[in-house]
């Protein structure tokens, strides 16, 4: 373990793992004795129910289980996540063997409903997956090409939310890996009806979007919350920001923005709770795990990255087969307009 913070509410955790011990690595930071998690309830299992892929591919094969954690709010159970490791597969006719291609997560959340089991595929099936690594599309290589890449891991964890960033330490293959569970804060007051609802997971691959084209027309990200302003359950929603220009670095100016969190119809609805990100002209005035004080708001500084996609390797593998290209948004792009270091600035609330 490397290192655990704590700053009020909020906490962060740092470890290493590879892809495929990633989930008992995670869940063995989140229940230490002196730093656990006093927020959420963890469960580890090695292989259950909730780990089973509910989407096949054709040839009725389906892919290896590295193990799956949830989450349970301590406050509020009906915040309920789950996140399950999977080594997707590629089936030739050539041998009749499954080549592995990709690791990928497979993220679901809890309905209010009867159902007690975490909904993993949802609305839009195996598109919900979000992938740790690239492959190529290639089935007649009949080679074993999912990369399993060494992450530095950060967590991030509030009453509100769970963020997750992996870095990896090696290899071009793999992605910069971001997960945001949890609460949105809406921008208005809504109907108590679905207000407990807006609960989303978003990460750095837009969920749901198979077309390159799709995805340079908005140029975001994409997840799903639990009930859109309709009632519709497990809508999918893009966010955005606009960090690319660095502050000015003088006289206590800084450009902080939101990740607004819209659907295509309804328009914005509201942002991630409690984490924002800037670009900081000079770094080194705030290094990463300094404290930025604005006053009306206090930060946590989280110095991070972003890469284009591979020049080779482009795509994924999903658990039902399938290959899907597309590039990841987490930001609204991987470049700097001018230079500086992009943070993600997790808000620290005050002692009353």
């Amino acid at each position: 373990m490397a290192e655990n913070i704590l700053l009020g509410p909020l906490r962060r955790y740092e470890f290493y793992s590879y892809c495929n011990n990633f989930i008992s690595e995670l869940h063995k930071t989140v229940t230490q004795d002196l730093y656990g998690d006093i927020h959420w309830e963890w469960s580890y299992y090695n292989n259950n129910e909730y780990a089973v892929p509910k989407s096949w591919n054709s040839t009725g094969r389906t892919s290896t289980n590295q193990g799956t954690i949830t989450a349970k709010n301590v406050k509020d159970p009906s915040m309920f996540f789950t996140i399950s490791m999977n080594f997707s597969r590629f089936y030739t006719n050539y041998d009749y063997v499954d080549y592995s291609r990709s690791y990928v997560w497979r993220v679901g959340l809890r309905n209010n409903g009867t159902e007690i089991k975490p909904d993993l595929y949802t609305d839009v099936g195996h598109m919900t997956e979000i992938p740790l690594n690239t492959c190529i599309l290639d089935g007649g290589t009949r080679s074993h090409n999912a990369v399993n890449t060494y992450y530095k891991w950060n967590l991030f964890i509030t009453e509100q939310y769970i963020f997750l960033y992996g870095e990896p330490q090696a290899g071009n293959q793999a992605y910069p890996v971001r997960l945001y569970m949890g609460r949105l804060m809406a921008l208005e007051n809504e109907d108590p009806l679905i207000a407990n609802d807006f609960v989303g997971v978003f990460s750095h691959y837009p969920l749901g979007l198979n077309n390159d084209d799709d995805e340079l027309m908005y140029r975001a990200g994409r997840g799903y919350v639990r009930s859109s302003r309709n009632g519709k359950p497990n809508s999918l929603y893009h966010f955005a920001t606009s960090s690319q220009v660095p502050s000015p670095g003088v006289g206590g100016r800084f450009f902080i923005s939101p990740f607004y969190v819209w659907h295509d119809i309804e328009g914005v609805r509201g942002e991630f709770y409690g984490v924002k990100t800037a670009v900081l002209r000079d770094s080194s005035m705030y290094p990463d795990g300094s404290i930025l004080d604005l006053g009306d708001e206090r930060y946590y500084v989280f110095h991070t990255l972003s890469q284009q996609n591979p020049p080779t390797y482009q795509g994924w593998a999903s658990t039902a087969g399938g290959f899907f290209s597309g590039q990841p948004y987490f930001f609204d792009s991987a470049l700097l307009l001018g230079g500086g270091q992009r943070v993600l600035l997790f808000e620290i609330e005050k002692e009353v």
